[in-house]
């Protein structure tokens, strides 16, 4: 029964990193925007196709993250305590955790950046928006795939 938990994380994990790399991919042409958003390499046409294609999921995908990283760290939790709190438990717990906290703490504005503006609105507005929201789900993507990371080779060597 115990073996359960490391493969519902590991499932979870994967499939919270398959959602942030799509996300990515899909904002590929504005990934400059998360440095520099009014960069003139990024056209005002895709900045505005990108974003409108992230207001067409915005009310679906936030809402399954949310439910997907919330059952993460529940099974975390139950991970540490079947583990006996193990260094190595801790290890994986504590980076997912950390950068949990790190995204959450901007989630909410990042997500109105983009929700609260239209596509065809002010121009800036939709860059700052679309800029700061592609680097949250670049920093998600961090956490999955390093956290599934972790816990693949904590796995493999225990």
């Amino acid at each position: 029964m115990t073996d359960i938990v490391p493969t519902l994380l590991a499932g979870l994990l994967g499939l919270g990193t398959g959602i942030f790399l799509v996300l990515s991919l899909i904002e590929k042409p504005v990934w400059r925007l998360m440095w520099a958003p009014q960069s003139a390499q990024v056209s005002d046409e895709d900045a505005r196709k990108v974003h409108a294609i992230l207001k067409r999921v915005i009310h679906l995908l936030p809402p399954t993250m949310m439910t997907t990283m919330g059952t993460v760290s529940v099974l975390m939790c139950v991970l540490l305590w079947q583990a006996g709190f193990s260094a190595v438990a801790m290890t994986v717990a504590g980076l997912f955790f950390v950068q949990l906290v790190l995204i959450v703490a901007r989630l909410f504005k990042d997500i109105r950046g983009v929700e609260a503006v239209p596509s065809d609105g002010e121009l800036t507005a939709v860059r700052d928006g679309l800029g700061a929201l592609a680097l949250l789900h670049h920093r998600g993507l961090l956490m999955t795939l390093s956290t599934l990371i972790a816990l693949l080779t904590a796995l493999a060597f225990s």
